[in-house]
C-alpha cells in the first residue's frame, strides 16, 4: 500500500485555509492514523493528527503566513498492521498570483479531450499556477472562431467547450490561463487582404515564418497593432482567459513598413514595449488585473520590455545559449533589468525526450530544473498529462515515464518548499565576488568544484539575504559535457564535502536539503567555530551529494 499526498490548489493566497488531499493507491484499508507535520525550512510549525476513512480524503491543514512563503508537509500513516507509509508535498502562501509564476502548458483541445481532467488535477500536483493554452485559436489574425468545433492553420481539431472547461476547472484549482497570441503573425488570406500592414525585409519582401505565418507591422502607427490587441480583448472576454501570452520568433529584429507606399525602417525592440503596454490597458478593459507575458526569444529584447506592464520576464533560451554557464547569464541578465522584482522564467526545451534514451533525458531534466531554480527562475517544460515540451510547437509534446514523473514532481516541491530561500527579493548573488582566488568568504575544501556548470564537476552557486546564506550544489561529476540540452548519465555520487565559511554575528544554524534524499525535509549538520586573522569561520561537511543540494546557514 502507498500514499499520494497534494494540496487540492496550485497555490494559496493570504487568507486562504489549506487543503491537503491523501489518496491510498492500489490498496485501501479503512481506519488509518495519519500525523500530518508542516515546516516552514527547518521548522516545525504545526501537526495535525487525522483519521483516515475512505480511499481519498481531503484534510484542511488550516491558514498560514503568506509573502513568498512556501512550506513543506510530511505526513506519516500507520497502517492497522503497524507499518508507516510516508508522504510529502509542499504549498506556497502568497499576497498575489503573480508574486510567484509556474508556469506550464496545455494544447490539446478536442472534444475528446474535454472529457478529461487528468491534465489540469495533475498539473496541480507540480504546482502549476499559469497555464499557456497554446495554438487555442481559429487563426493568429482571428484568435476566436465562429463555430464551436474548427481546424486551426496546423491542421489540429480544436473544441471551444472544451477551452472553457478546462480553464474554469484551472480556477477552482488556483491556476490562471492565458491564451497564446503571436504579435505578429498572419494567415497568407489576411495578408493579401492588407498588404500595407506587413512587414518587408531589407530585399523588398513580405518577411514569413516558416512559409505559413506572414510578420505584420507592429508598430504604433500600423493598424494591425490596433487589430491584434483587439483580437486579444475578444479572446479573453468570449473564452474567460485570465490575459495572453505574447508570443514572438525572434526574427525579425528590424523590418520596413510599408505604410501610406513609404518605406520605412523600424527597430522591433523599440516598438514592443508601446504594443506591451497598449494591450494591457486594453484587456484590463475585460479583467481587472490582466495577466500578461511576453516570449524575449533568444533573450532579446529584455532590456526595453522588461519594465513594461508584464507578469514575468520570460525567455525562450536558443542558440548560442547553449551551456549550462549561459543560463545562470541569461537569469543573471534579466535580474539586472528587473526592476520589479518579477518572477523570471526561461523556457528552455529539452530535445533529448524526443532524440535520446529516457534515462540520459530524465538525468538532463533533473539538472537543468535544479540549475535554473539554484539561480533564482522558474522553468517553462511541464504541461498536459505528465509531459514536457522538446521544441518549439508545443503540440508535439513528449511524455515522461512514471519514474520520471515522480523524481520531477519531488523537484517541484523542492523548489516550492524553499521559494523563501532561491526566489526572496534581498537574495544577491556573491558566487563570483566571495569565494576562490582572494575571497575567503566562503571556501570548498576539495578540488572538483567550480561556478561555472563544467563537466565533471560540482557547480556551486552562492547567495546572501539579510538572514539567509545559501550554497546550490549541482552534481556533474561523472557528466561528459556541459550542454543543457543534451541528455546527461546519472551523476556520479559524491561523499564527504567540506566547506568553510565566514560568519559574522551568531548563527542559528546549518542545514541541507535535497530532493533526492529525506523526502527533501531540512537536516541539520555539525559545524566547527573557529578564528584566524581573516574572523570568524565555520566549518562543516555534507555527507552526500546526490543531484541537487542545498546548504542554508541561518543568522540570529
Amino acid at each position: 500500500m502507498t500514499i499520494d499526498v497534494y494540496t487540492e490548489k496550485a497555490q494559496y493566497l493570504i487568507n486562504e485555509s489549506v487543503s491537503l488531499n491523501i489518496d491510498f493507491i492500489n490498496c485501501y484499508k479503512p481506519n488509518v492514523e495519519c500525523e500530518i507535520s508542516v515546516f516552514e525550512l527547518n521548522q516545525k510549525i504545526r501537526v495535525i493528527k487525522a483519521t483516515l476513512h475512505d480511499e481519498k480524503n481531503i484534510i484542511d491543514i488550516g491558514k498560514y503566513e503568506a509573502g513568498l512563503k512556501g512550506y513543506g508537509v510530511f505526513a506519516a500513516c500507520v497502517d492497522q498492521d503497524g507499518s508507516i507509509l510516508h508522504a510529502s508535498t509542499a504549498f506556497d502562501m502568497e499576497n498575489k498570483p503573480q508574486d510567484s509564476i509556474r508556469y506550464g502548458f496545455l494544447s490539446d483541445f478536442t472534444k475528446e479531450d474535454g472529457t478529461s481532467d487528468y491534465d489540469i488535477e495533475n498539473l496541480k500536483k507540480y504546482h502549476i499556477n499559469y497555464l499557456q493554452y497554446y495554438d487555442w485559436s481559429y487563426r493568429h489574425d482571428h484568435l476566436v472562431s465562429p463555430d464551436e468545433e474548427y481546424i486551426d492553420m496546423m491542421g489540429k481539431k480544436i473544441c471551444k467547450e472544451t477551452i472553457r472547461h478546462k480553464i474554469k476547472l484551472g480556477e477552482k484549482y488556483g491556476m490562471y490561463s492565458l491564451g497564446y497570441g503571436a504579435v505578429y503573425a498572419a494567415s497568407k488570406e489576411f495578408y493579401e487582404h492588407h498588404k500595407d500592414w506587413a512587414f518587408y525585409n531589407s530585399a523588398g519582401e513580405v518577411v514569413k515564418f516558416i512559409d505559413i505565418f506572414y510578420i505584420m507591422n507592429i508598430s504604433s502607427t500600423s493598424q494591425w497593432h490596433h487589430y491584434i490587441i483587439s483580437q486579444y480583448q475578444k479572446a479573453v472576454s468570449d473564452m474567460g482567459f485570465s490575459g495572453i501570452h505574447m508570443d514572438t520568433y525572434g526574427f525579425p529584429k528590424t523590418a520596413y513598413s510599408m505604410l501610406h507606399d513609404k518605406r520605412e525602417l523600424v527597430l522591433l525592440e523599440q516598438e514592443f514595449p508601446g504594443l506591451i503596454t497598449d494591450t494591457y490597458a486594453k484587456i484590463k478593459e475585460e479583467v481587472k488585473e490582466p495577466v500578461l507575458i511576453f516570449n524575449n526569444v533568444g533573450n532579446w529584447p529584455v532590456t526595453t520590455v522588461a519594465d513594461t506592464e508584464q507578469a514575468a520576464i520570460y525567455i525562450e533560451v536558443w542558440k548560442p545559449y547553449e551551456k549550462y554557464y549561459h543560463i545562470k547569464q541569461i537569469i543573471r541578465d534579466a535580474k539586472k533589468a528587473n526592476k520589479r522584482n518579477k518572477p523570471i522564467i526561461l523556457a528552455a526545451y529539452l530535445a533529448p525526450f524526443r532524440m535520446e534514451d529516457d534515462i540520459k533525458a530524465g538525468y538532463g531534466a533533473y539538472i537543468l530544473t535544479a540549475a535554473i531554480a539554484s539561480n533564482g527562475a522558474y522553468h517553462l517544460l511541464l504541461g498536459e498529462e505528465d509531459a514536457v515540451l522538446t521544441q518549439g510547437y508545443y503540440s508535439d509534446y513528449s511524455k515522461l515515464n512514471s519514474n520520471q514523473a515522480q523524481i520531477l514532481r519531488k523537484y517541484y516541491d523542492f523548489i516550492i518548499q524553499y521559494m523563501a530561500l532561491m526566489y526572496a527579493p534581498d537574495c544577491v548573488d556573491v558566487t563570483m565576488t566571495h569565494m576562490g582566488g582572494d575571497n575567503y568568504e566562503y571556501q570548498c575544501l576539495f578540488d572538483n568544484w567550480n561556478v561555472d556548470g563544467n563537466a565533471d564537476k560540482i557547480w556551486v552557486t552562492i547567495t546572501e539575504s539579510r538572514k539567509y546564506q545559501c550554497i546550490y550544489l549541482v552534481n556533474l561529476c561523472g557528466c561528459q559535457d556541459d550542454y543543457w540540452n543534451k541528455g546527461k548519465e546519472c551523476p556520479e555520487i559524491q561523499y564527504k564535502k567540506s566547506f568553510r565559511v565566514h560568519i559574522d554575528g551568531e548563527i542559528a544554524g546549518v542545514f541541507v536539503a535535497s530532493p533526492d534524499a529525506d523526502l527533501g525535509m531540512s537536516i541539520e549538520i555539525t559545524y566547527q567555530e573557529f578564528v584566524n586573522d581573516k574572523g570568524k569561520f565555520i566549518e562543516f561537511t555534507v555527507d552526500k551529494i546526490e543531484i541537487w543540494s542545498l546548504i542554508y546557514i541561518e543568522r540570529k
